[in-house]
């Protein structure tokens, strides 16, 4: 399980013309990478907004060797289908959506969700 030690918004973009919000996640393991979750807004359940990661990207970028900041190293890796797994206690889909429920739970980022989303 990946454990949140931090967790903002870098910024609110268009992926496959999708609106989202770009999320900066670091890690609470010391060797976890660091994550950009990408979250988007879908249809509300029981009157309460739904949001859905659409991408992972794991950040393995050393701001000492790769000072600049671009996908055309191995860096920065699509990670989205593998970022969980199935283990002896849980399931890739149950760790995925706990993971999901912890991040949006982190500080306030549902409020700013809510927010920009309209939700």
């Amino acid at each position: 399980m990946y454990y949140i030690k931090d967790a903002k918004i870098r910024r609110f973009t268009e992926l496959d013309g999708v609106r989202c919000a770009e999320v900066e996640v670091r890690p609470g393991a010391a060797d976890d990478p660091e994550l950009l979750v990408y979250i988007t807004a879908t249809n509300q359940k029981d009157g309460h907004p739904d949001y859905d990661m659409v991408r992972i990207i794991r950040n393995d970028a050393d701001l000492e060797l790769d000072w600049y900041d671009n996908n055309l190293h191995s860096a920065f890796e699509e990670v989205t289908d593998k970022a969980f797994t199935d283990s002896t206690h849980i399931t890739a889909g149950e760790e995925r959506e706990k993971f999901k429920r912890e991040l949006l739970s982190y500080g306030e980022l549902s409020t700013e969700f809510a927010k920009e989303f309209g939700a």
